[in-house]
């Protein structure tokens, strides 16, 4: 769903001491750090409550090693508003899951609370913002902003959702007009859009022969926004993010205030990526974590989704 965010567990020390991530590889050690708990969770309205990852900051100094850094045997739990608690039981490499998996509900607070197999306790809080939806996704022509089609989306095709992604509206030529989503009106904290090019291996949209093999390397399939404020309730998706032909999918995610002031205070999230521009925020000297006992995200968002596909480039 939104794998990106799963580099926090991977980001360790630099984190856990309140470090400028601009800072020379040898500043960033600071052995007080070594061995927070990290916390990676987020709640989607309306689908089946996440998984809990948990981990521990490693030194920079050593190799990252993932069975090193889980943490096991910690008491997971879930507090649904109105009192309703959910045990949440360790599957192996620090991931806790219910037993029975609870939907997310809109504007309702959830607590965290984990107690550490030796003794710690970390807890945070999230209330899931209201239910989302986009109202249109739509193909604009360039430069007069004129509607030329409604993009479908899988709502339209129930028994086969697949069917976006070869449906005639969904078929897009690169940076043949504009793709704008129309958003209903509502109170948000802010939005977050994700794009993936689903197809492996597909052949480069783009005209790639004047870019050097690691200007290639640093391509992704894979980007994401900085926070947005989508103050006219529409968003529009920019053609410089897709470096494929083939399928892709685009998500916008209306996100809490943990999500929101994490991705703004930090780089790896807000910007300095392949897709969406720069950093969505000032110039934070530490990430800002809602988590008491540890580092991390426990948040919360609303979400909608169209499929299309880009068509090859034309031949010369």
């Amino acid at each position: 769903m939104r794998r990106w965010l799963s580099r926090l567990l991977l980001i360790g020390l630099a984190l856990g001491a309140g470090c400028s991530t601009e800072r020379k590889p040898g500043d960033l050690f600071a052995p007080e750090g070594i061995g927070q708990i990290v916390v990676d969770a987020t709640l989607i309205v309306g689908q089946a409550m996440p998984r809990v990852l948990l981990r521990k900051t490693q030194s920079p100094a050593e190799p990252y090693e993932q069975i090193a850094a889980r943490v096991s045997g910690a008491d997971v739990r879930i507090v649904e508003e109105g009192g309703t608690e959910h045990q949440l039981f360790d599957t192996g490499f620090g991931q806790y899951v219910a037993a029975v998996r609870p939907i997310i509900r809109p504007g309702t607070e959830y607590r965290l609370v984990v107690r550490t197999a030796d003794g710690r306790t970390v807890t945070a809080t999230t209330v899931t913002p209201d239910s989302f939806r986009v109202r249109e996704w739509l193909l604009l022509d360039d430069p007069s902003l004129a509607v030329r089609r409604r993009l479908a989306t899988s709502r339209d095709f129930p028994v086969n959702p697949d069917s976006v992604y070869v449906v005639a509206s969904n078929q897009l030529g690169y940076q043949d007009g504009l793709l704008e989503a129309r958003l209903e009106p509502g109170v948000v904290v802010a939005y977050q859009v994700g794009l993936r090019s689903l197809d492996e291996g597909s052949p480069y949209v783009i005209d790639a022969d004047f870019l050097s093999e690691e200007d290639l390397a640093d391509l992704t399939r894979d980007s994401f926004s900085p926070p947005l404020a989508a103050a006219e309730n529409s968003i529009r998706l920019p053609w410089f993010a897709i470096f494929f032909e083939g399928r892709y999918r685009i998500r916008i995610f209306s996100i809490d205030r943990n999500w929101y002031d994490l991705a703004r205070s930090l780089p790896e999230f807000g910007g300095t990526n392949g897709g969406f521009g720069g950093n969505a925020g000032d110039s934070f000297e530490r990430p800002i974590f809602h988590v008491e006992g540890g580092i991390g995200l426990f948040a919360s968002g609303a979400m909608d989704e169209v499929g299309f596909t880009i068509l090859p480039k034309p031949s010369p």
